[in-house]
């Protein structure tokens, strides 16, 4: 019978094998980086509307071969409510974006057919598209949200949760925030996990190296059965290891006293 610390050790092993050749795997990567630049990015750059005491610290942008334009809103950091979950939380980011705990939401604009994308309430997406008004038709609910842009370029958005989800809608309680904007570089790709951030991903993981983390973990418990049904698990076999290891490291000794 195998004692039962062994079986948590094996559980925790297993744990951090997987997460850890996960998120190496998914790495810090450059891959995704858009370096192109427009003429438009200013023009359709949106507004956001955040409480007075949690606000962006600026927008980074990014453009597509396609003439696609997003906008990357940072936050320094997002809190929770609750203390513990909120501490719990920030320890799991850290390590999924490698200690950079900035928040970004992503503002979507293509300006050649007026449509946006942004994520509100559940990370549930929502598609629009600007009106010749300055209105906005929200596809998902196909509904018009009256004076939803300024100068029918600028989006409005507003935060509506604490992790800065956001909405067409006005919300009570938030101010518009001037905001300082720039083009993303390598450096800010790198340092904020973007690949990670834009990937399809499992908490952080990016999908295509759940393989590899799955091949890593499924290795190392062969190893361990292997080892168990050869018997080094059990105590008297630790035994012997320790006591072969102790009786080498004892002739080591004698030998190096005797060449002296």
């Amino acid at each position: 019978m195998v004692p039962k610390k062994w079986l948590a050790v094996w559980l925790l092993l297993n744990f951090f094998i997987f997460w850890l050749v996960g998120l190496t795997s998914s790495g810090y990567s450059l891959e995704g980086y858009m370096p192109g630049e427009s003429e438009k990015v200013y023009q359709y750059a949106p507004i956001v509307h955040t409480a007075p005491d949690d606000r962006p610290i600026g927008i980074l942008y990014m453009v597509d071969y396609g003439g696609n334009l997003y906008y990357y809103i940072v936050w320094e950091d997002e809190y929770f409510s609750n203390s513990l979950i909120d501490e719990l939380y920030r320890l799991f980011r850290g390590l999924v974006y490698g200690g950079a705990t900035q928040d970004i939401e992503v503002v979507k604009v293509n300006p050649d057919n007026g449509t946006f994308y942004f994520q509100t309430y559940d990370h549930t997406n929502v598609h629009g598209r600007f009106l010749s008004n300055g209105s906005c038709l929200w596809e998902e609910e196909n509904r018009v949200i009256p004076n939803c842009t300024v100068n029918g370029t600028h989006i409005n958005v507003y935060t509506v949760t604490w992790n800065h989800m956001l909405s067409l809608l006005p919300q009570n309680g938030t101010e518009r925030a001037v905001l300082p904007m720039r083009h993303m570089t390598p450096n800010d790709y790198v340092a904020l996990g973007m690949f990670r951030r834009t990937q399809k991903t499992i908490a952080g993981v990016a999908v295509n190296s759940l393989l590899l983390a799955v091949v890593a973990t499924l290795a190392f418990n062969g190893l361990m059965y292997v080892t168990w049904r050869k018997g080094y698990l059990t105590r008297e076999e630790q035994r012997k290891v320790r006591d072969a290891i102790m009786d080498g490291w004892r002739k080591l000794k004698e030998k190096v006293r005797g060449s002296k």
